[in-house]
C-alpha cells in the first residue's frame, strides 16, 4: 500500500524513532521489536478510536492476540524515523483481523519543527517512503471473567470499523 492516500479512512499512524537498544547485532531493528511497534499501534488506535483497554475491561472483555503474520522486506537501522500504518481488516463474531504496514521516512519527513515534535500525517511523496514491513494479527475478543471468546459488541465494532470501505 506504502501510499497515504491508498490507506483507508480508519487507518491509524504512529511515528516512531528507532532507539539503539532495538539493535541486533547487525545493526538492524531486532525482529522482536517490530512486533511491540505493532502492538504499541493497535493500543494507541484502540485509545483513539475511544476505547482504550481500561474502557474495554469496563464492558466486561478485552482483545488478545490470537495470531501474527509478519514480512519483514528491508531493514532499519538506528535513527530511522518509521511510521507504524494500522487498519481493522474484519471484525465479526469474536475475531478481529488487523493489518499493518512499517515504513522509513526519508530525513526531510522526520525533521522537527521548532517546537520539537514531529507530525506522525507527514509522508513524503513515494518513493521517499520505504516498505520495511507488512503484517496482520488476529485478534480474539474474550470475556475478562471467564477468559473465553465473546462477541465483540456492536459499538465496539462501529468506532473501530468507522470509514473502513
Amino acid at each position: 500500500m506504502t501510499r497515504l492516500e491508498s490507506l483507508p479512512r480508519s487507518a491509524f499512524l504512529l511515528t516512531v524513532r528507532v532507539r539503539f537498544h532495538e539493535l541486533d547485532p547487525l545493526g538492524h531493528v531486532n525482529n522482536a521489536v517490530y512486533l511491540t511497534y505493532l502492538e504499541e499501534a493497535a493500543i494507541e488506535h484502540a485509545a483513539a478510536a475511544g476505547w482504550p483497554a481500561s474502557r474495554l475491561r469496563q464492558h466486561g472483555g478485552v482483545f488478545i492476540a490470537r495470531r501474527h503474520e509478519i514480512d519483514f522486506l528491508r531493514p532499519a537501522g538506528e535513527g530511522d524515523l518509521l511510521q507504524v500504518r494500522t487498519w481493522p481488516e474484519a471484525m465479526s463474531g469474536a475475531r478481529a483481523v488487523r493489518a499493518y504496514e512499517i515504513v522509513r521516512l526519508d530525513r526531510a519527513a522526520g525533521t522537527p519543527s521548532q517546537d520539537g515534535l514531529i507530525d506522525p500525517t507527514v509522508l513524503p511523496p513515494a518513493p521517499s517512503a520505504s516498505l520495511l514491513v507488512r503484517a496482520r494479527t488476529e485478534w480474539a475478543f474474550v470475556d475478562v471473567s471467564s477468559g473465553r471468546p465473546r462477541r465483540i459488541p456492536a459499538t465496539v465494532r462501529g468506532d473501530f470499523l468507522t470509514g473502513v470501505e
